[in-house]
């Protein structure tokens, strides 16, 4: 069993650096990438001066979609950008839905895997939860046994001294216990 769990939290470890990687790479994706007038490379998450030429850019984040969907009318778009060039006369026709981001792509694998570790964490929880309650049964059908069988059994009393438990004392405890066990042990 030992053995088992070690191998399982290998796997996790694996899979966790995995993940940073991935988590890195696409970090990297967003970056801004140019020479400047020394020839050094330079990254950043900020596009570059304007002092810049845009023959020494060498990488950029992908451009956002040239018309957000909530953006309103073409109309209301030309009037809004005067210098922009007029829509097409079949806009009509809509638009193919984007592929997700890298981002987002990653902002629902980290989703899932918050979603799976939780209803792993549940179903741990209920499977110790019922091995307690199959153990807390079993103790109290075996004290039922005992009361039942007629074996003597002697109470330790708060202040430590001991007692013979009488016949009253031993129904009552019957009793109570009974009802413990159909209340508990379904």
């Amino acid at each position: 069993m030992a053995n088992r769990t070690h191998w399982t939290a290998l796997r996790l470890q694996h899979f966790g650096v995995l993940m940073l990687l991935h988590g890195a790479a696409s970090i990297a994706s967003a970056q801004w990438a140019w020479r400047d007038e020394n020839g050094t490379t330079v990254y950043s998450d900020q596009p570059p001066p304007a002092t810049v030429k845009a023959a020494n850019v060498l990488r950029q984040p992908e451009p956002p979609p040239a018309n957000p969907p909530d953006s309103g009318s073409a109309e209301a778009q030309a009037s809004s950008n005067p210098a922009a060039p007029p829509p097409p006369q079949n806009a009509a026709a809509p638009a193919a839905p984007r592929p997700p981001t890298i981002a987002e792509q990653e902002m629902a694998f980290r989703k899932r895997m918050k979603e799976r570790a939780e209803a792993e964490r549940q179903l741990a929880e209920a499977q110790a939860e019922a091995t307690r309650k199959a153990a807390d049964c079993e103790r109290a059908r075996s004290y039922l046994k005992s009361l039942d069988d007629g074996v003597r059994l002697i109470r330790t009393n708060p202040d430590g001294s001991q007692e013979l438990m009488d016949e009253a004392q031993r129904a009552a405890e019957v009793q109570r216990t009974r009802e413990a066990i159909d209340s508990r042990c379904n």
